[in-house]
């Protein structure tokens, strides 16, 4: 399906990008990347008149240093995918953008288009709420910072204005500082989004994050999980996996009412657990 008529405009500077979107409101849409924005616009979801593309803002480009604790918007996977650091935030990210879609997708998807698409089954979107990220919008009217938690709002919506740019994505020291990190993805067929994904990370304080990704409603903390790796540091693998089946049933009750439903939690719970497994044996 062809994409519907619109203006094209690639502002060489960030001042120029806010005030153009300032200036035409709900008409135009930013561009990051366009491997969510562009298939939306394919099926008509999204209409709108000018495309402003962020391409050329050198403010938004990621610096040529090792990954840190703040991330440009206009940061590709494959950047993330291909970064050297030995550290095990530096090689989650890695191995996170490793398995997102193909090269082609890898070099021109942002980790900044996907935080604001907020696609349920996107990677960053997922990995980031597991390590606590804030993001950082920019406007004319000022600059303010929001909890990821808080500013996807819903699948495929996220709390940014009209005349917003999404100009960083921060995580704390104490998120980056891990001492264990897994993840599982299950993909039905190579290159597509995820039908099941998990990622468990443990910080440097001992506390734990376990999250799942590919629900209807987005990616959900599994709180039992978490717990229950704070009180044992090697659950069996029957108490893991019940815990898993029990969190994942909360966070998707509706799974229960039909057979697929069922199978798709099954999935659910094999992943985290499976994730899980891989940070215990990553100390």
């Amino acid at each position: 399906m062809k994409l519907p008529y619109f203006e094209y405009r690639a502002p060489a500077t960030l001042q120029e990008a806010l005030q153009t979107l300032a200036a035409l409101g709900s008409d135009a849409k930013i561009i990051a990347g366009g491997q969510t924005l562009l298939p939306i616009m394919r099926y008509r979801l999204s209409r709108p008149a000018v495309l402003l593309d962020l391409g050329k803002v050198a403010e938004l480009q990621a610096a040529d240093e090792p990954v840190s604790g703040r991330i440009a918007p206009m940061t590709t996977h494959a950047r993330l995918a291909h970064n050297e650091d030995a550290t095990p935030y530096g090689r989650l990210l890695a191995a996170h953008g490793q398995q997102i879609a193909y090269p082609a997708v890898r070099n021109k998807g942002t980790v900044g288009g996907s935080l604001v698409q907020a696609d349920p089954a996107g990677d960053w979107p997922l990995l980031f709420l597991a390590l606590n990220a804030r993001v950082e919008l920019r406007s004319l009217r000022g600059t303010r910072t929001v909890a990821l938690a808080d500013f996807i709002s819903g699948p495929m919506q996220s709390d940014i204005a009209i005349d917003e740019i999404l100009t960083a994505v921060h995580v704390e020291p104490a998120c980056t500082n891990l001492t264990r990190w897994g993840r599982a993805k299950l993909m039905l067929r190579a290159g597509e989004y995820a039908a099941s994904s998990a990622v468990a990370l443990q910080r440097a304080d001992g506390r734990w994050s376990c999250w799942i990704g590919a629900l209807d409603a987005g990616p959900m903390p599994m709180k039992r999980c978490a717990e229950l790796l704070a009180q044992a540091d090697a659950p069996t693998p029957a108490s893991l996996m019940e815990c898993a089946r029990a969190d994942v049933a909360q966070a998707a009750p509706e799974a229960s009412r039909s057979s697929a439903g069922r199978a798709q939690a099954h999935r659910h719970a094999v992943n985290l657990a499976r994730a899980i497994e891989q940070a215990l044996h990553h100390a």
